[in-house]
């Protein structure tokens, strides 16, 4: 069911963002949100862009501290692929873009949700509030793609492994199901925040201008 932009930002008004104080120092500074790709490529740390990565690991980049998060959450023995397609393509498909959560002012979707709580189980977090339609003025050149899913996360259901693979990341005017069933935001590379951008270490929290 393709749908525009507008039907998007007036069924999925905000995204959400989350990330450690490390990444969060960074992301304030430079008001971007940037791939794994973007940031590690031509790095000596390249080689964290490799396969699937079990811990979240934290290193420097020209003198910045930044972190790169694990994909525990995604079991290969719970996931399907297309021919001709692997676990390493797909993370080199997450490695590439930079995601945030659809939801509205009170919060992302469920699976949002439940990822702010795995990593807030952790250590400190804090969360980015975006309006949707403010995050796609500042960003006119990069595509947007959406996912039906938690991308990032792999479960059986009812006995079937999730189905992931380039088609897990859906062009709006290609989708076949409604702006009110998106799960995640997607760009390729990285994008600016707009100035109405907010921040909070918890939902529950006063959000704060970035």
């Amino acid at each position: 069911m393709p749908f525009a932009l507008e039907e998007l930002t007036a069924r999925r008004p905000y995204a959400f963002h989350v990330c450690g104080t490390v990444n969060f120092q960074s992301i304030r500074s430079s008001r971007t949100l940037r791939s794994a790709k973007t940031l590690l490529t031509g790095t000596p740390h390249q080689h964290l862009l490799l396969g699937r990565r079990t811990k979240t690991e934290r290193t420097s980049i020209s003198g910045v501290d930044i972190e790169v998060r694990d994909h525990r959450p995604l079991i290969e023995r719970s996931l399907s692929f297309p021919p001709n397609y692997g676990l390493n393509d797909f993370i080199d498909e997450l490695n590439s873009r930079v995601f945030l959560w659809a939801g509205t002012e009170t919060g992302p979707v469920r699976s949002g949700t439940n990822h702010i709580a795995r990593y807030s189980a952790a250590g400190p977090v804090f969360l980015l509030r975006v309006p949707t339609e403010a995050l796609l003025r500042a960003n006119p050149v990069p595509i947007l793609e959406v996912t039906f899913c938690n991308s990032g996360s792999a479960r059986h259901n009812k006995g079937m492994p999730a189905k992931r693979g380039p088609e897990t990341f859906v062009n709006p005017a290609s989708a076949r199901r409604p702006a009110a069933d998106v799960v995640e935001l997607t760009f390729t590379g990285e994008i600016v925040l707009p100035m109405e951008t907010m921040y909070a270490p918890s939902l529950q929290n006063e959000w704060l201008p970035l």
